[in-house]
């Protein structure tokens, strides 16, 4: 919005948002001499940003020039690359390369794992490693990603100003075009007293050097989903507070948008009515993690469409299972493999909880609590069961005879080991039995979306009539390098890392004229 007039008040740098991507430009610039302002949407008491909700991976390419090569397969299809920067992902190898020598300056603690890219048909996977944060300075009583509460951390430390309960609703610029500051109004907390007095209270802040967005993305906003992403409904397992402010405003300053119909997917169960309206990623194994756990005999499990049959191989690829669910029939506009049933018996039952407590509003973060026997949730209705099989397809509208071959046919495979039709790891091939079968139907989704203005190397944001809208930054998933594929577990919190720092050294370096 072009603005002219007064500023209420003018700091160094606006950082907009306190998830990982926010509290890393922050820290950074405050380091670097710049007076900084926090303005976050949310309320301090309950503050839940994505970041939060993540088990707090991270990537690190162990070898720089073969992460660049890894990175830019992803975006070839067919054999045709799009428009991605090669300095951009040269700046994103270096950068989350140098992410644990930066916690080590900081006082971060982690671990390396034993994973690497999730693409390993893709030159260079192996030069990708997975790393874990650990607790380490977290406020008191936080709960949640120990990366973020660490993070956290740092801000307080450096006793960095953070206004919460305020939205930041317009990019203000000059005649040029150029960021000079930010509008935002204040949203109260549910109550009385001085904070009711504040709601609506809108004040326009002015920068001597930049503006940072780094606000998450539009998981949360009906709206946005449907007109962008390729596939609906989508539920994400994240903060209900990503409603695309980012999106909003940047586009208002005349940004360039990119990777808005492509996200890193999963299935994910929904339960309406546990107060929570996103998603929750399932535990299909019970042992914790994506995979079977090592030296256990995995449960039996299958996914099926609406016609009752298999078609993918279980579970996917980790963060682009929700490619297999685009395909569409035309004849009836529908999309056979929305919902998708995930079929188990009772061993899987009474493994483990079904959804991750580890993470996820099921986790630290206590958006919902799940029983340990999932009994509480069969209850509910959440979980369908039926004595056969026939009988659970007729509870899901499946065809039973449909389902009923199905699981025969998978049976066989395990009893062969080998699964014909698609390849599934014999590991984990082991048939459905016994006296009681369950269901649930799962949705495409995932934790985040990518989509937003389009950032260069530098974590400036290109402006859709070329170039780039000068004193404007942005960071995190908010317009993402990520594209069609996403390289691993950990790929976010290390974006977040690498470009929250050179957001917050750029910002801070910036100068608005006259300034």
């Amino acid at each position: 919005m072009h603005y002219t007039g007064p500023f209420d008040r003018t700091v160094d740098v606006v950082v907009l948002g306190l998830g990982d991507a926010g509290a890393v430009a922050a820290v950074t610039a405050c380091d670097e001499g710049a007076e900084v302002l926090v303005i976050e949407k949310q309320q301090a008491e309950g503050h839940r940003p994505n970041s939060r909700y993540a088990a707090g991976f991270f990537l690190v390419p162990e070898d720089v020039d073969g992460a660049v090569e890894y990175l830019s397969a992803m975006y070839a299809v067919n054999g045709e690359l799009s428009m991605v920067e090669p300095a951009l992902i040269r700046a994103w190898a270096e950068e989350t390369a140098a992410n644990p020598a930066w916690l080590d300056r900081h006082g971060g603690k982690y671990v390396r794992m034993d994973i690497h890219g999730e693409h390993p048909s893709l030159p260079g996977h192996e030069s990708i490693r997975v790393y874990k944060a650990q607790p380490s300075g977290e406020p008191e009583g936080y709960t949640g990603c120990p990366m973020h509460g660490f993070l956290r951390g740092l801000v307080a430390e450096r006793a960095i100003e953070v206004r919460y309960g305020t939205a930041a609703k317009w990019l203000l610029t000059d005649a040029s075009g150029a960021v000079v500051g930010v509008e935002v109004e204040s949203v109260a907390q549910a109550g009385s007293g001085a904070e009711a007095e504040r709601d609506g209270q809108v004040q326009r802040i002015g920068v001597r050097r930049g503006v940072v967005l780094a606000v998450g993305g539009y998981e949360a906003s009906e709206r946005l989903k449907t007109h962008y992403l390729p596939i609906t409904p989508a539920h994400f397992y994240g903060t209900e507070h990503n409603t695309g402010d980012g999106i909003t405003m940047a586009v208002e300053a005349g940004a360039e948008l990119w990777h808005m119909n492509v996200w890193p997917g999963h299935f994910v169960a929904r339960f309406p009515g546990d107060g929570y309206t996103g998603g929750t990623a399932i535990d299909l194994w019970g042992s914790g993690r994506f995979g079977p756990a090592d030296g256990v005999r995995a449960p039996g499990s299958i996914f099926v469409d609406g016609t009752g049959n298999r078609f993918i191989r279980e579970p996917g690829r980790q963060h682009a299972a929700n490619l297999a669910l685009l395909a569409m029939d035309a004849d009836s506009l529908t999309y056979p493999r929305i919902p998708t049933w995930w079929i188990f018996d009772q061993e899987r039952f009474e493994r483990a909880t079904l959804v991750p407590t580890y993470s996820g509003p099921a986790g630290p973060v206590g958006d919902y609590t799940w029983s340990k026997d999932n009994v509480a949730e069969l209850r509910k209705g959440w979980i369908h069961s039926a004595g056969s099989v026939p009988e659970l397809a007729r509870i899901c509208g499946l065809d039973p005879a449909t389902l009923e071959r199905t699981v025969s046919r998978y049976n066989d495979h395990c009893a062969k080991g080998l699964d014909a039709d698609f390849g599934r790891d014999p590991v984990t091939m082991t048939p459905l039995g016994g006296d009681r079968y369950y269901a649930v139907p799962l949705w495409p989704g995932g934790s985040h979306t990518v989509g937003g203005p389009r950032r260069d190397a530098g974590s400036r944001v290109a402006a859709i009539r070329g170039g780039l809208i000068s004193h404007l930054y942005s960071a995190g998933e908010l317009g993402s390098l990520h594209g069609l594929l996403y390289p691993t577990g950990g790929g976010s919190i290390a974006e977040c890392l690498a470009f929250g720092r050179i957001a917050g050294r750029n910002a801070a370096a910036d100068r608005v004229g006259g300034s």
